[in-house]
């Protein structure tokens, strides 16, 4: 017989890893969707399935504002614009520390100041814009958030401004969105990526093909998006992402690499930059001042892009392999070796997981995985020899925890230091570097 559901007043915690809120109930951590820390809820409680259900917002958090985006909600983007900047911050440093009490000793490792954004706004040098697939209601723009995607007409929500965005991008977005509604649904998505510099107007783009069509056949039609997105160039990649074609200049400076000597440095749209142009530099010198490279320093270094660290470190007199996949990202590295001058460095183009272990006995293992983290990363530690030192940046807390306790399996680390940083204010993704050292 099923017990009644108990009807309980609760206070809104926190949030996960995901960004998720949630409540504790009998030291169980149960999610509660679509509220913000410091919310008071009323809800029922079913002892069963240890889950919350039918809860309503009594009374908001005191650190709740009204937002300032005519599309939040609906949009996927800002899932913070509610909380106030000051709760934001301190709500991140929290999900980092709760991560850590995940990790075997992590309660005891140094937990860094929290590195938070001074430019909340105006500081993303990349946009992606999709098609509607609906031909009866044409319409482009920003994906709809999960709560939202069934609500919106072709799981679109067509945007006309947003405040994230470099102003060289925000000023693109209607006439875009314009063009890309007059021409035939040929994308999966459109990128388009900027400059660092703020007075700089200078825009390039990467068109993904749906699957079954050939920039050939789409030649013409994206020519247009080009002229009408006012674009300097633009990579055209089919459905698996490969690049079939290549229209004017694909290549914008300052978002590799900045402030390190020789540049700025070379990227294009077709592969992953940092997504913050103020905060990038310093998540540079975080990683820098980790691994503490010098002339007589061996690093191997995965998932290595066009060189955003990797150029840093070399700066530093260290010896370097690197490693990347993407063929774009690697053309891309290997100009900013070129220009850089500096010979301790190699860069090659392979699959990190599979490639790293290639290299024996580095000083210091740098990398930089995907969302998912490094998987089987215990075992290419081990395969390297234990380098003295191993910096990893995570873009999810998840993957930290993961990583973490596979590397602190062996029994040869210490987790030293963490450092989180902000690079996408008014959501509730938290960026954290984190040093390990051989015992």
């Amino acid at each position: 017989m099923d017990r009644q559901n108990k009807s309980l007043d609760l206070t809104i915690e926190g949030l996960t890893s995901d960004g998720e809120s949630f409540v504790t109930i009998n030291k169980k951590t149960i999610v509660v969707p679509g509220f913000l820390p410091g919310d008071k809820i009323k809800a029922e409680y079913n002892e069963d399935i240890k889950s919350i259900e039918n809860a309503e917002l009594v009374e908001g958090s005191p650190d709740r504002i009204k937002s300032d985006c005519f599309y939040h909600g609906v949009c996927g983007g800002c899932d913070l614009l509610e909380l106030s900047e000051k709760a934001r911050k301190k709500e991140k440093q929290a999900m980092i520390k709760r991560a850590l009490a995940r990790i075997p000793n992590g309660e005891n490792v140094e937990l860094e100041s929290f590195k938070a954004s001074k430019e909340i706004i105006r500081y993303m040098p990349r946009v992606r814009i999709h098609q509607s697939q609906n031909y009866n209601e044409r319409m482009s723009g920003f994906l709809a958030s999960v709560d939202s995607d069934e609500k919106i007409s072709g799981n679109i929500v067509p945007v006309t401004s947003c405040a994230l965005l470099m102003q060289s991008l925000n000023k693109r977005l209607v006439a875009t969105r314009k063009i890309l509604d007059t021409v035939p649904i040929i994308l999966e998505s459109l990128t388009l990526m900027s400059s660092s510099s703020t007075n700089s107007d200078k825009v390039v783009g990467h068109a993904v093909l749906q699957k079954g069509k050939t920039a050939h056949f789409c030649l013409k039609d994206l020519n247009k998006i080009m002229r009408g997105a006012n674009l300097k160039g633009l990579t055209i990649a089919d459905h698996s992402n490969k690049i079939k074609e290549v229209i004017g200049e694909t290549s914008v400076t300052g978002l590799i690499a900045p402030n390190v000597d020789g540049g700025p440095y070379e990227s294009e749209a077709s592969f992953f930059v940092q997504g913050n142009i103020y905060q990038n530099s310093k998540l540079v010198e975080k990683v820098v001042e980790y691994a503490e490279p010098s002339e007589n320093t061996y690093i191997v270094e995965g998932f290595a892009g066009a060189g955003n660290f990797t150029l840093a470190l070399a700066a530093k007199g260290a010896r370097i392999d690197a490693i990347e996949s993407n063929p774009s990202a690697v053309r891309s590295g290997i100009k900013n070796i070129v220009k850089s001058g500096f010979k301790n460095v190699k860069l090659h183009e392979d699959n990190a997981l599979k490639a790293l272990t290639k290299f024996q006995n580095p000083d210091v293992l740098v990398l930089d995985p995907p969302r998912t983290g490094t998987p089987g990363i215990g075992a290419i530690v081990e395969k390297l020899g234990f380098p003295k030192r191993i910096v990893l940046v995570f873009c999810d807390l998840e993957a930290m925890v993961k990583d973490c306790k596979a590397i602190l399996k062996s029994g040869n680390y210490k987790l030293e230091k963490v450092c989180g940083f902000d690079l996408y204010p008014r959501t509730h993704h938290v960026e954290a570097v984190v040093l390990f050292t051989k015992k």
